[in-house]
């Protein structure tokens, strides 16, 4: 039987209407890359080096602690806005949670320890940062063949910073969260985890706040594809840019601090964090 207008036009309004889910922004993609220095000890000024992919070869040639148990030292160096979401415009307030774990140096048998450490900025798109040079994340890790470090940014809501400065006051109050240098034995260490995880609830309100959340594992001696850890620069930085552009390590030099574009190969840098690590031997007592 031949279908008429009518027919058809009464199927079309019965058919079923799904409901719309309401579902959060995902977190943006990262990748890890490495300057490679070229066998020069630290980076000399004006030159351009090279970004690799932290699983790189490359890296496998680079010296590591021979003991049992190392110590790594983790700095921040810069951190570059392309665009965070905000409506608003003007400048960006964010905050990076930076996660860490370590073993007791008093009892290396003991189950290993999260440590956690957050710093607010504020900043304006296409540009680094103030507040990141040189400053100090992580002293005296205590760690066997691997840490996982956890990166997590957050785009704060305007009103965001008045109780992040109440919050921070508290901490700055307590030396044993303040100083987290566990060669010492910090007992609060999973104290100062949680209460940076609730801070972060604080902030909550939107679907896009929560724009980073990886966790990589770095490896003496990863398996294949994994990532290496070695004293040196390293880059965490999102895999596509403000201008839809995907951003690979041959994309990227380093050169006075900074990450540049090679060759004009992009309209803009993604979004990226600078820091060094630094692993060092350490020595039982016997």
């Amino acid at each position: 039987m031949k279908k008429t207008k009518a027919t058809a036009a009464k199927n079309k309004a019965a058919a079923p209407v799904l409901p719309m889910l309401a579902t959060a922004a995902p977190q943006k993609a990262l990748q890890l890359g490495f300057v490679n220095l070229g066998g020069d000890l630290i980076p000399e000024s004006d030159k351009d080096y090279p970004i690799i992919s932290a699983s790189s070869a490359a890296m496998k040639t680079l010296p590591v602690p021979d003991t049992d148990f190392k110590r790594l030292n983790l700095d921040m160096l810069a951190f570059f806005n392309d665009n965070m979401p905000d409506f608003l415009g003007g400048n960006k307030e964010g905050l990076f949670k930076i996660s860490v774990n370590t073993r007791d140096p008093q009892n290396l048998t003991n189950s290993e320890n999260d440590i956690t450490i957050a710093t607010d900025f504020t900043v304006k798109d296409n540009q680094y940062a103030p507040g990141f040079l040189y400053k100090g994340l992580f002293r005296n890790v205590i760690f066997n063949d691997w840490v996982n470090l956890k990166f997590d940014l957050y785009e704060l809501d305007t009103d965001a910073d008045v109780y992040y400065d109440k919050i921070k006051n508290v901490i700055n109050g307590v030396p044993e969260i303040k100083n987290l240098n566990v060669l010492n034995g910090i007992p609060y260490l999973n104290l100062a985890t949680k209460l940076f995880d609730g801070i972060i609830k604080t902030f909550g309100k939107n679907a896009d706040d929560h724009l980073w959340g990886e966790v990589p594992i770095l490896q003496i001696t990863p398996s294949i594809g994994s990532a290496f850890l070695r004293s040196g620069i390293y880059v965490i930085f999102q895999t596509l840019n403000s201008k839809g552009q995907p951003v690979k390590p041959d994309n990227l030099l380093y050169r006075n601090g900074q990450l540049e574009i090679k060759d004009n190969s992009l309209k803009r840098l993604s979004n990226h964090l600078l820091f060094s690590a630094s692993l060092q031997s350490h020595q039982t007592n016997k």
